[in-house]
């Protein structure tokens, strides 16, 4: 999982960022914010120095108590703000922070960043929860990262009465939603980041059960803040009315979201936080490096199928030997719906018993299929849509391809996957530049010649996103007039 932000890009795993919160306003909730520039990047150098990632620079409080300020007082505060920050010179706290500081602002209105989008910053932070396109196409323009944050309705305006039939299943259609909505705009995946908004539009049990399900949102596949810094929920959980006294707990939903996959966390007490993160690094283990394995037979003409929606064996008793061997080398296999049911595959290995991953956006399966009536590994079904599926003995994920990859990296015991299909899954893959060994059994003896067959690139007349480039590691006869080739990413 990467982040990429203007002339640079942040590789995760890795110890998870610190952004510091710097308030360019009279009203914030805790009371630690300024109308003077100067004071405003004294404090936003500090926090570096104490080891903040990422200064956060907001000019006007979220508090719904207070009125909105105008918008050409928000963007007078935020381009003293930016002159004052181009002045500073900065000092790293150790060797893992990402030094120079990124800079994020925190606005929402479209028409503040159209005015400050020059000054040069790196994340716009916005608390709107995306309810058009017009932030997300500024982004995109400027090459900025997007934060995309859940809450309902507009900013400044209270929703304490907001009422959730189901928190984590509304949560995860609205960031697929939101993040459709930034990918529309000219925005990649590696350009988004997902905050859950707490105390936003929720009350004391919803934000802790969210907490509770973080997976849930970090197996979207993208970097995951957590803006925990002195929240109103820590306050009613400790019974402390002044913010100021909630940097405890605080700490406490560091480590919690530290050991739940967040990537980032936003707070006021840098140098607490800091430490507590650098004690936690030892702590949590790191997610195994996944290697992902593709083994095909292919046509003469590089096709993967000779038949619609049916099992096509046209290679040798060879071939099946051959991936036998393979998946015995797999902890976890993964085929889209359409090749499980066409190929009829139980996903089994003979010497282990490796996860059987089926992944499907519609969830539309068979409960009469082998797989769910066979023995073998445990079953995971990844269902990319909020369908109904009928039940099954198989555990259900509510994610996309990239969250699921994630959920097996973060896996300690699951070090390879080996994938077999379909040609949609596996282009994704391509896309996604995951594919790190290619395995093919070539059956120079079958032709099949159409064009509208699969290829394991997809279907004819659509190009990669970028040439992928692998070399031959091995070559030998694989059955009567075959040859099995093993490639790898160069």
């Amino acid at each position: 999982m990467t982040l990429r932000v203007p002339n640079r890009s942040i590789s995760f795993p890795r110890r998870p960022l610190l952004m510091g919160i710097v308030n360019m306003n009279d009203d914030s909730f805790s009371g630690d914010g300024t109308l003077d520039p100067q004071i405003a990047a004294e404090i936003a150098r500090k926090q570096v120095k104490e080891g903040a990632d990422i200064i956060d620079i907001g000019a006007e409080s979220a508090r719904t108590n207070r009125q909105a300020i105008s918008i050409e007082e928000e963007v007078l505060r935020l381009k003293q703000f930016f002159a004052a920050w181009n002045q500073l010179e900065f000092e790293p706290a150790d060797e893992e922070q990402v030094f120079p500081p990124l800079l994020s602002v925190n606005t929402w209105r479209h028409e503040v960043v159209e005015q400050i989008v020059d000054a040069g910053f790196d994340i716009l932070n916005d608390m709107s929860a995306l309810p058009d396109e017009r932030n997300a196409l500024i982004c995109a323009q400027h090459d900025i990262a997007l934060l995309i944050m859940h809450s309902v309705g507009e900013p400044k305006i209270p929703h304490t009465h907001q009422q959730w039939s189901n928190l984590m299943e509304s949560m995860t259609i609205f960031f697929k939603e939101k993040v459709s909505i930034a990918q529309n705009a000219g925005l990649q995946n590696d350009q988004i980041i997902l905050d859950p908004g707490i105390d936003f539009a929720k009350q004391r049990n919803d934000n802790l059960l969210l907490l509770k399900n973080l997976s849930r949102i970090t197996r979207l596949g993208f970097p995951v803040l957590l803006p925990i810094s002195r929240k109103t929920v820590i306050g009613e959980v400790l019974d402390l009315p002044e913010p100021s006294m909630r940097d405890s707990g605080t700490i406490a939903l560091l480590t919690h979201g530290a050991m739940n996959g967040a990537s980032l966390f936003r707070v006021h007490n840098i140098r607490s936080n800091w430490e507590a993160l650098r004690s936690l690094s030892p702590l949590i283990k790191p997610p195994s490096s996944l290697k992902i394995i593709l083994n095909f037979a292919i046509t003469a003409d590089g096709k993967i199928s000779t038949a619609s929606k049916q099992a096509t064996p046209f290679t040798s008793k060879k071939d099946l030997e051959r991936l036998h061997q393979i998946r015995n080398e797999a902890d976890a296999i993964l085929v889209g719906r359409g090749t499980l049911e066409a190929d009829q595959m139980t996903l089994k290995a003979t010497e282990h018993s490796p996860w059987r991953c089926v992944i499907s956006r519609s969830g539309d399966f068979d409960p009469d299929h082998p797989l769910f009536h066979s023995q073998g590994g445990p079953r995971h079904l990844i269902i990319d849509s909020e369908s109904k599926i009928p039940s099954l003995p198989a555990e259900v994920h509510r994610c996309s391809l990239s969250g699921w990859i994630q959920t097996l990296r973060d896996t300690p015991f699951i070090n390879t996957l080996l994938c077999e299909g379909g040609g949609e899954l596996v282009r994704t893959l391509f896309d996604e530049d995951l594919v790190d060994e290619i395995n093919l059994t070539w059956a120079p003896h079958t032709l099949l010649g159409s064009a509208e067959a699969p290829s394991i690139t997809g279907i004819l007349g659509s190009h990669l996103r970028q040439t992928r480039s692998y070399h031959l590691v091995e070559m030998q006869p694989a059955g009567p007039g075959e040859v099995f080739l093993r490639y790898r990413k160069q």
